[in-house]
C-alpha cells in the first residue's frame, strides 16, 4: 500500500497551515476560509460542493469502503496574534481545531485513491460547531453512506479519543400567580419549586451513580451521571416583597453510553410531574411548568480493538515510534451523532492539547501538525488494507 502515499513537502504543508489560521472564521463567517479549502481539494481532483446551510463536502473514488473524514471550520470569536515561535504557531484555531482539520485535508493532497480498486473518501468540513449546530445537522440529513469516521478534534498526537458521554441540555420555567409575601402561604414560589426540580435531578443522578463501581478512577469521571445547575432566573429585583411566580433553571446533565436519555428523561419526568401534582393539591393557584430540550445526544463509545481504531493505532505507532493510548472524555462530540446515526466505527483524533481549547494562548507543535499529516496518511492506507483483509477472510 505504500504506493498510495505520495512524498510530503514539509514546507508547503506548513504554509498550508498558516494560510488556514489567517482566516478568522468564527461560528457563522466560515465562508471565505471554506471558499480557500475548496479550491484546494479540487486542485487534488476532489469533486466539491457545498450543502444547503454552507458545509464543504469533497469526494473522492468509488466503491466501498468510503471513509468519512471531518471536522469543523468554524472558531470561537476573538482574533488573536498570528506568529511563529520556537517551533510554535500561535493563533486562533490552531488548536480548535484547524491544525486538525488542516492535517486531514493535506494528508488527502498526498494520499493517491486512484491506486485502490475500490474505496472512496468523502471531507466534511462542518459549520457551526461552536453554536447553533446546523451544520452538522444538516450532514446527517444528507445521503453520503460512510462505512468508517474519524473527527478531527484536538485529541494530542498520541492520543485517540474512543469514548464520548451523552448529553441533556433541559430548560424548565415555571409560571405561577403573583401575590404578596404577606399571604405566603396562598402561592406557590417559582423558584422553590425549580430548585426542587433540580433537588430531583440530583437525586435520580446519584441513586444511578451509586450502581456503578466507581472504585477505578476512569469509571469515576467516565462512567458517572454528572448533573449541572448551570442557569436559574426568577422573581423581580424591583419588587423583592411578592412572591416569585416565574422562575427558570437549565440544566446540563453529562451521562456516559450505558445511559440512555429517554430512560433519564422518563425518570425526571415521572417525578417533576408528582411533585407539581403535589404542589397543585395544596392550593388554588395555577402551576405551569415548560420544559424545552436544546440538546439530546446519546453517549458513544467504539471498542479498542476494532478495525477502525487498529489502523490508527498502528499508523501513530510507526510514525511516533510510541504505543498509543485510548482515551475517553467526559464532554460530548460530533462522534457522537455520527457514530449513531450512520450506525459506523467512529472515533476522534487530532493534534494538540486540548486544554488550550478556546484560550488566548492557543498555539500548535508545528512538529506535531507535520506528524499528524503522516499519520493521517498512514491510517487510510492501513484501513483500506484491513478491511480488504477483513472481506477476504469473510
Amino acid at each position: 500500500m505504500r504506493g498510495l502515499l505520495l512524498e510530503l513537502n514539509k514546507k508547503a504543508a506548513i504554509e498550508f497551515l498558516e494560510k488556514c489560521i489567517r482566516f478568522y472564521s468564527p461560528s457563522g463567517h466560515e465562508k471565505e476560509y471554506s471558499v480557500f479549502l475548496s479550491n484546494f481539494l479540487k486542485s487534488c481532483n476532489f469533486k466539491v460542493h457545498f450543502d444547503k446551510v454552507g458545509n464543504l463536502i469533497a469526494e473522492k473514488g468509488e466503491g466501498k469502503p468510503t471513509i468519512l473524514l471531518s471536522s469543523h471550520m468554524d472558531t470561537i470569536p476573538g482574533k488573536l496574534p498570528i506568529k511563529k515561535e520556537d517551533g510554535k504557531l500561535y493563533g486562533r484555531g490552531t488548536v480548535d481545531c484547524k491544525s486538525s482539520l488542516a492535517a486531514m485535508v493535506y494528508a488527502l493532497y498526498n494520499f493517491d485513491i486512484s491506486k485502490l480498486n475500490s474505496g472512496k473518501i468523502i471531507f466534511a468540513g462542518i459549520i457551526q460547531e461552536e453554536n447553533s449546530l446546523i451544520g452538522i445537522n444538516e450532514l446527517l440529513k444528507s445521503d453520503i453512506t460512510p462505512n468508517y469516521a474519524i473527527f478531527g478534534e484536538p485529541t494530542k498526537i498520541n492520543q485517540i479519543c474512543i469514548g464520548y458521554k451523552g448529553r441533556l441540555d433541559i430548560k424548565y420555567s415555571i409560571l405561577t400567580k403573583q401575590g404578596h409575601v404577606a399571604s405566603a402561604w396562598i402561592y406557590k414560589n417559582a423558584i422553590e419549586i425549580c430548585l426542587e426540580i433540580w433537588e430531583i435531578i440530583k437525586t435520580i443522578c446519584k441513586e444511578l451513580n451509586e450502581r456503578i463501581d466507581t472504585n477505578n478512577q476512569n469509571i469515576k469521571y467516565f462512567d458517572r451521571i454528572i448533573p449541572n445547575l448551570t442557569v436559574i432566573s426568577g422573581g423581580d429585583s424591583k419588587v423583592t416583597n411578592c412572591v416569585p411566580y416565574k422562575a427558570s433553571i437549565y440544566v446540563d446533565i453529562r451521562f456516559p453510553p450505558s445511559i440512555k436519555s429517554e430512560d433519564l428523561l422518563m425518570k425526571i419526568n415521572n417525578k417533576v410531574k408528582n411533585l407539581l401534582h403535589k404542589h397543585k393539591k395544596e392550593t388554588q393557584v395555577p402551576i405551569n411548568l415548560q420544559k424545552t430540550i436544546s440538546s439530546q445526544v446519546e453517549g458513544y463509545e467504539i471498542k479498542g480493538n476494532s478495525i477502525l481504531t487498529g489502523a490508527l493505532r498502528w499508523s501513530i505507532y510507526k510514525t511516533l515510534q510510541r504505543k498509543p493510548k485510548l482515551i475517553k472524555k467526559t464532554g460530548t462530540t460530533f462522534i457522537n451523532q455520527i457514530g449513531i446515526h450512520f450506525k459506523i466505527p467512529s472515533i476522534t483524533y487530532g493534534p494538540g492539547d486540548p486544554k488550550l481549547e478556546h484560550s488566548d494562548g492557543e498555539f500548535i507543535e508545528i512538529s506535531e501538525f507535520i506528524d499528524a499529516i503522516k499519520i493521517y496518511q498512514k491510517f487510510l492506507s492501513k484501513l483500506f488494507e484491513l478491511h480488504k483483509k477483513k472481506k477476504i477472510i469473510k
